[in-house]
Formats: structure tokens, sequence, C-alpha cells
């Protein structure tokens, strides 16, 4: 069975995989990145390194073993858990966040001993002031590394949809550096979802979102 996921860095795909003939088969954009074979920390290192240039599309590293690539992943970016959630409102609006010039979905660190759903509600709730949500089904995972007080780190969200309602009064977490958080409406998501993040743009996708 191919084995393949794709983790976000600088917004640019890196993908592991077991199968990157098959994988770059399904997704025709993938015949542009660079390939590198063998979980070693060289092929690593020359990935992201590759990663970081500016005209990159992406790049895929291939072994047999898809756990030995996650191994030597973990060796560079410490592994982090975290709860997030797609809300929609009683006139099918989509909740989203500013923050740090982004367009965003809220969401945040599972504490110890927590639940993941419980997580998402729970950070929902703190980054946009929502107190009326009902969690509904798991939506997709998504993976993506960065820098934050000196550590690497390599977050998993869980991402699930929610049911919001627009009578609850927004209020950003200004602690959490969220400068506005806003009812979207389908046909504005257009405009919105080019000033967001690759990851973010299939969570939508994956939500049944259209722009």
């Amino acid at each position: 069975m191919d084995d393949s996921q794709k983790i976000s860095y600088n917004n640019k795909p890196l993908i592991l995989t077991t199968n990157a003939a098959g994988y770059i088969a399904g997704e025709r954009v993938a015949k542009g990145y660079q390939s590198y074979t063998g979980a070693f920390a060289r092929n690593f290192r020359l990935a992201l390194q590759h990663l970081d240039k500016p005209g990159a599309l992406g790049v895929i590293i291939e072994d047999k073993d898809i756990d030995s690539l996650w191994q030597e992943l973990y060796k560079l970016y410490e592994p982090i858990d975290a709860g997030g959630g797609v809300v929609i409102n009683e006139d099918g609006h989509v909740l989203m966040i500013y923050r740090r010039g982004k367009w965003d979905l809220p969401k945040g660190k599972l504490d110890e001993g927590e639940d993941i759903a419980d997580c998402a509600l729970r950070e929902v709730s703190e980054e946009t002031g929502l107190q009326h949500l009902e969690l509904k089904e798991k939506v997709c995972d998504t993976y993506h590394v960065y820098s934050q007080n000196g550590q690497t780190l390599l977050k998993h969200t869980v991402w699930y949809k929610m049911i919001g309602t627009s009578k609850d009064k927004l209020k950003p977490q200004e602690e959490e550096n969220i400068l506005e958080a806003k009812w979207i409406p389908e046909n504005e998501l257009r405009e919105v979802v080019y000033k967001s993040y690759d990851a973010i743009r299939e969570v939508l996708s994956l939500s049944g979102f259209k722009w």
C-alpha cells in the first residue's frame, strides 16, 4: 500500500512518500517538484535548502519505509499536536481570522491529557470569542513546520467542521496576534483565500467550499 503525506514548509509542499511515481501521477503539479530517494539526513537538508529558493515548487522524498521518513523529520522538528475548526454559521458563512498578514482558520495547541476534539472547540472559542459551538465531523489532518521562540516545530493539526452562530459577538484573541475575526460569505472567499496559506485553502476545499 502506497503512503504519502504533505508537509507545508514556507507555504510550499514537502511530500514524504513510499511511491514518488504514483504520487506524481495523481498530482500533475508534482512533476515540477525536486525529488530525493532515501530517508537520509542529507536528503532532508537538501530538500529544505531547495524549498528556501524563491522559484521552488515543492520537494518529494521517497523511501520504502514511511516511518523512517517521519523519524528523520522528527530529528529536525519537534512534533506538536493541535486542533482547529472550520466554523459555519446559520447563513453558510465561514469564520476566518486575520493574523500576521494572512487570513487563517482558528486552531491551537493540544493541552496535556486533552482530547483533540475538545482542544479544537476550546481553541476556536478562545481565538474568536464564540461561545456556542457544535462539533461536527472531522475534515482532515494537516502538517506544517515553523520556528517559534528559537524552537523548530512540526505541527500536526486535526480539523473539524463546527456550527456556530453570528449572534455570538466575535472577539479576536489579541495575545495570539489575531487582529480580526470575520464571517466570510462563500462568494467572497476568492479574495480572501489567496491571502491565506496553501494548507488552509486545502482544508476549506475539503470542507466543501468553492471559490
